[in-house]
């Protein structure tokens, strides 16, 4: 129906490596396999240039970290941060 249904790209590129970024489906949508095969085709690609995928995922994202993980991703590290505001 010409609406975006889901998305998948490249963001950061350290040496060696690049980040698979934002990923995400809209609820509509989801459990219809399209962000396992963005991700797979997006992570074939960074492979395919001799670099290793990666990518970063709040660890209460239970669902997409299942995903993650089914494609072959591994946890690494968690990573703290806090958010400043004014008041």
């Amino acid at each position: 129906g010409g609406e975006l249904a889901a998305m998948a790209g490249e963001r950061m590129r350290p040496d060696g490596f690049t980040e698979v970024s934002g990923v995400c489906t809209r609820p509509d949508f989801r459990g219809q396999g399209y962000a396992a095969g963005l991700m797979a085709h997006v992570a074939g690609k960074i492979l395919a240039r001799g670099e290793t995928p990666f990518l970063h995922s709040y660890a209460d994202n239970a669902g997409a970290n299942a995903l993650y993980r089914a494609l072959g991703f591994e946890r690494r590290a968690d990573v703290w941060f806090t958010v400043l505001a004014a008041e």
